[in-house]
Order: structure tokens, then C-alpha cells, then sequence
């Protein structure tokens, strides 16, 4: 509930009467947002593979392949021979070869004259792709929902908004924004490490699947931020919270167990689905919520703990189980357009299971009824508020952005094939685009 309960100062009342302005302005972009299209720009490239792949990189043409007889694939095999000596003699350079991948070119910057450029300027080039290269390797659309999360968490939990923008919330909040996204990048690096071959058919734009960034390279790094996301956790006096031990430790147990053998829960539905819920609901939400309680604004052990905030706190309650459910179907969403990789690789996800068009359209009904439920909630709970006041305003319109970001859930699902990998992963994406805007709204509720 929006209450100040410390002192009637000038201050105070000030940021009071702008409330109702900045919660409008705030939520009605929230509105608006949810109100857009798919054709929206993403920030991180689609890769190239899905939105128009060719027939020499798609599931159907590498089985042909497999499947060709030894006949072709010696002719073939005298062919790249050939091509490789007419290459070699019009570049003039006995190391090169037609078998260069397109990774290994931009790794040298190649935008020209490659032996002309001075040393110096393909140093620069390559410390820049690799930059560009470890960027990608974070998955970039999970490492931003993380980044937009925790500060949305931390507001929610924020007795009032003043009291979020002080030294030690923002202190409180960088320590526990910067672990968490090495974490992130642990935990999609290390799910990459051990697909790099699936990948390779169904995502063969990323950085291990092309060849861009190698295994040694990969594993230091993916090795490194869990080492310094988990010590984090653990050697600050004060905010090394049991909240953010919780969030940090789950997250890695967890992200280890979807991905590693002997487990690998990522090959049986139900598991998987179970590591989606308890990541994305109740340890990033509960935990990050606990630890904003009781190293930011002062919350007693007691009241602060993450049992006790999922258990007897309505707003961390309330917000785990949206996020999860919310989880459930980026996660189901993301193995549709997988489909025809984790048939070959044995992973029997539900799509795999029970068929893309089935998924696709049980997860859409699922994500419009999730806003469906929390709108109209939001909207009763505002008419028990004193019309036009600020509880009025905020919860009204976020209920209202609820019930618009649903429609445009079905609205850009029509047209779409599920058994169209680029169709589906424009689709994926725009889910992505909501589960932001969720996180935004979030601290609007309260």
C-alpha cells in the first residue's frame, strides 16, 4: 500500500502529489508497449539461420547429407579440393582455404584487404569481435530479463518508492544485479558447452556452434563467473544475505542439474519443467526479495527469510507464481521451433512429445489466461481503492495492461506456423518482450 509513515516534511509531500503523474506515465508506457507489435526492433540480432535458412544448414538437408552414398561424397571431396587450390591461387596465400567458415573471416575483420591492414588495427578488430562474440555467448534476451528484474524486485519490496532510491538500497541492489548476471552467464554458457551439437542444427548462429569461440575459452569463462557470482554470496558482512545466497546457490544447482549429465534434466519434460519453476518463480523472485528486505530496508531475520516472504508476504507470493507459470511458457515456447535437433539427439521435450502445433497453442492459451486472471484481479482490487486516488490509478492501469498485453498474445500468434522454426522464433521473441514489460509493471502493483 503507498504510505509514508515518517513525518509529514515538505519533501515528502512533494514526492507524494507527483506520484499519481509518475505512476501514469510510467504504466501507461507499459500500455503502450504491450500494445506493439512483433515487428518491434529486438536489441540482440535474430540469427540469420531462422529467419531465412538455408537448405544447407536446415535439419532436413543435414539427414540428406548423412545420408548420401560414398559416390557423392568423394566427388564431393574432389571438388572442395579443387575450390580450395583456385582459392589458394587468387588470394595468393598458401594458408588459405575454401573450408574457412564465415566465423573465422569476421574474427580477422574481414572487410577488405585482411594482409594490407596494419597489426595494430587487427588486434583492435579482434579484441572487438571477441567482445561481440562474448556477448552473444550470454544469450543476451535472458541476461536483460535478469537485469530488468532485480530492480523491480527490489521496488516491490521497498516499504515506500523513496525509500529504493537511497545509498544503501543502491548498494544493496548492485551487489546482489552484479552476481546474478554472471550467473546468468554461467548458466546459459554451460547449457551451450554441452549442446554445441545441437545447437549446430537448431540454433547454428551461436558462437560455439560456429566455431567462433572454442571449448577452452568457453569453460573459463562460464568457470570463472560462477566462481566469483558464488563468493559474492558469501564474503560480505552484510549483504551476503541468506536471500542471495538462496537465489545464487538454487540458481547454480539447478542450472548445473538442466544441463550436466548424469541428470540432465533438460531430457525429461517434467524435470525440466520443475527447474523452470523454481528458478524463474520462487528463487529469483522469493530470494532476491528476501535479500532486498533485509539488507536494503531494514527487515528483522525473522520476517525477512525467503520461506517466510513466499508463505505470509502476498506481494513476493503472488509475483513467484506469475513468473513462474510465466517461465514455463518462454521455456515450453523455446522448444518448438528445437523440435527437429532434439528429435535427433534423443531429447524428449514435450514438444517432441506431444507435437509443435500442440505446444505452440497450449502455451499461448496459458500466457493469455495468466494476464487474463491477474488484469481482472487488479482491476477488482483497484475499485476497492477511493476512485482517482494512486492505488486507484496504479493498479488500474497495470489491470488494463494485463488484459491488452493477452490480446496481443493471441492477436500475434494468428498466422503463425508452429512447425515454422522462424515464424515461432519471432513469436518466442515477442514473448521476451512482455515478460520485460511484466517486470517493469511489477512494482506498480503494490
Amino acid at each position: 500500500m503507498m504510505m509514508y509513515s515518517r513525518g509529514e516534511s515538505h519533501q515528502r509531500a512533494t514526492m507524494r502529489s507527483a506520484h499519481p503523474l509518475f505512476a501514469a506515465l510510467a504504466i501507461t508506457t507499459v500500455l503502450l508497449g504491450c500494445c506493439a507489435t512483433s515487428s518491434m526492433a529486438f536489441s540482440t540480432p535474430r540469427p540469420q539461420s531462422l529467419t531465412q535458412r538455408s537448405s544447407s544448414s536446415s535439419p532436413t538437408a543435414i539427414l540428406k547429407k548423412n545420408n548420401c552414398g560414398q559416390n557423392a561424397r568423394q566427388q564431393q571431396s574432389r571438388s572442395n579440393h579443387n575450390n580450395s587450390i583456385l582459392w589458394n591461387a587468387a588470394s595468393g596465400s598458401g594458408e588459405a582455404s575454401i573450408s574457412v567458415n564465415a566465423a573465422n573471416a569476421n574474427a580477422v575483420g574481414i572487410n577488405g584487404n585482411t594482409s594490407s591492414s596494419p597489426s595494430s588495427t587487427s588486434t583492435t578488430k579482434k579484441s572487438s569481435n571477441f567482445l561481440h562474440i562474448l556477448w552473444r555467448f550470454t544469450r543476451p534476451h535472458t541476461i536483460i530479463g535478469s537485469a530488468i528484474a532485480i530492480p523491480s524486485i527490489f521496488l516491490l519490496a521497498s516499504p515506500t518508492y523513496a525509500d529504493f532510491f537511497t545509498g544503501g538500497a543502491m548498494k544493496s541492489l548492485a551487489y546482489a544485479a552484479f552476481p546474478s548476471l554472471l550467473m546468468n552467464l554461467y548458466i546459459t554458457g554451460l547449457n551451450q558447452i554441452t549442446d554445441v551439437e545441437i545447437d549446430k542444427i537448431n540454433k547454428p548462429n551461436l558462437p560455439m556452434a560456429t566455431g567462433e569461440l572454442n571449448y577452452p575459452t568457453a569453460i573459463f569463462v562460464v568457470v570463472l563467473s560462477l566462481a566469483i557470482s558464488l563468493a559474492m554470496s558469501l564474503v560480505h558482512p552484510t549483504l551476503s544475505t541468506m536471500g542471495l545466497q538462496v537465489a545464487l546457490w538454487g540458481s547454480f544447482l539447478l542450472g548445473t542439474m538442466y544441463s550436466l549429465p548424469p541428470i540432465r534434466m533438460k531430457r525429461h519434460p517434467f524435470l525440466a519443467a520443475f527447474c523452470i519453476v523454481a528458478v524463474r518463480g520462487t528463487i529469483i523472485n522469493a530470494g532476491f526479495y528476501s535479500h532486498a528486505l533485509s539488507s536494503a530496508f531494514g527487515g528483522a531475520a525473522a520476517t525477512s527469510g525467503v520461506l517466510n516472504c513466499l508463505l505470509h508476504d502476498w506481494k513476493c507470493k503472488l509475483s513467484s507464481f506469475f513468473f513462474g507459470v510465466f517461465g514455463i511458457v518462454i521455456a515450453l515456447m523455446k522448444d518448438v521451433p528445437d523440435a527437429h535437433g532434439d528429435r535427433i539427439f534423443n531429447i524428449r521435450s514435450f514438444t517432441v512429445r506431444m507435437g509443435q502445433k500442440r505446444i505452440f497453442h497450449a502455451m499461448k492459451n496459458v500466457l493469455m489466461g495468466l494476464f487474463g486472471v491477474f488484469g481482472a484481479g487488479l482491476l477488482r482490487w483497484a475499485t476497492m481503492s477511493d476512485v482517482g486516488s494512486v492505488e486507484f490509478l496504479r493498479r488500474g492501469l497495470v489491470g488494463l495492461a494485463c488484459w491488452t498485453a493477452g490480446w496481443t498474445v493471441n492477436k500475434e500468434a494468428k498466422g503463425v506456423d508452429p512447425e515454422d522454426s522462424g515464424e515461432v522464433y519471432n513469436y518466442y521473441m515477442y514473448l521476451w518482450k512482455l515478460f520485460y514489460m511484466s517486470y517493469l509493471a511489477l512494482p506498480f502493483v503494490k
